[in-house]
């Protein structure tokens, strides 16, 4: 059966190009008790061998890397990338390989790319509701399953035969068109489709960072997190000995005050969307 699926997925792709892009728009509250909702543009890359899902803007910005790069070429005028660049808001990305769909989990702690396996598999009920799509009017069946502390509805179709969808769910007899929660914190809606003719699973940063993630377990990945916003630069601070963090600087401040003020807006940052879409590991 999974040898069968990945047929389908190769008829369904490689007709018209290297991959097959799918872009989502995902809609989540940033924290428990926000009363707005925020909107990030999300794609889910998939070829033969695999998917992978991430922000877009992590790899929209590559071809403007890549003239800045060919015109330091020309010109021998140095830029400073970095200033033109945009982090983007999840810097995580989730890797699915065919036929298998096992599933890695990878996101950027501090400088370290730290990556882990997904050790729990979604179980669907799907149920006989069937509706029409928004986008492109696709036929859709609706399922649900209880997963990492929260219940997912989701609707998929059989039009596009990939068992596949957004961040890390999948198993599901065709695409996943939507998927929200039962408090609708958060939501994927298919928005998109394009092929693509050249790929790389790389972005250009991630190419020209050339860093090998570090692999754990996922409990040794919840723990890591959670000392990162308790304390997000404690690893720098141990780096520095007493008296460096005690000697005085540009401005009259210490390094270590620079450091904790460096941290609290760090804390901040992390405050501000502070809602985790695994209530449970």
């Amino acid at each position: 059966m999974k040898n069968f699926s990945i047929i389908l997925i190769i008829l369904y792709i490689f007709v018209n190009g290297q991959a097959k892009r799918f872009f989502y728009e995902f809609s989540y509250k940033p924290s428990k008790d926000s009363a707005k909702i925020e909107k990030e543009l999300t794609i889910l890359d998939v070829t033969k061998q695999k998917s992978i899902y991430r922000d877009y803007l992590s790899v929209s910005q590559d071809s403007m890397i890549e003239s800045n790069i060919e015109k330091m070429k020309a010109t021998g005028v140095q830029i400073d990338l970095a200033k033109l660049l945009k982090n983007p808001k999840f810097m995580y990305k989730v890797e699915k390989d065919y036929p298998a769909y096992e599933t890695h989990f990878t996101d950027l702690i501090l400088s370290d790319f730290i990556t882990y396996p997904e050790p729990q598999k979604i179980k669907w009920e799907i149920t006989n509701e069937k509706a029409i799509s928004s986008f492109e009017k696709y036929k859709i069946q609706k399922a649900t399953a209880k997963m990492w502390g929260r219940t997912w509805t989701a609707w998929f179709t059989t039009d596009i035969p990939i068992q596949d969808g957004p961040y890390k769910f999948y198993g599901l007899p065709g695409l996943i068109v939507k998927i929200e929660d039962e408090n609708k914190n958060f939501s994927w809606q298919l928005a998109g489709i394009k092929n693509l003719e050249k790929y790389n699973e790389l972005s250009l940063n991630e190419r020209l960072k050339n860093k090998k993630p570090l692999a754990v377990d996922k409990n040794k990945f919840t723990q890591m997190f959670a000392e990162f916003k308790t304390s997000p630069l404690a690893q720098v601070r141990n780096k520095y000995s007493t008296e460096q963090l005690n000697e005085a600087g540009e401005g009259g401040k210490t390094l270590g005050q620079k450091l904790k003020d460096q941290e609290e807006t760090i804390k901040k940052m992390i405050g501000a969307n502070n809602q985790a879409i695994e209530l449970v590991q």
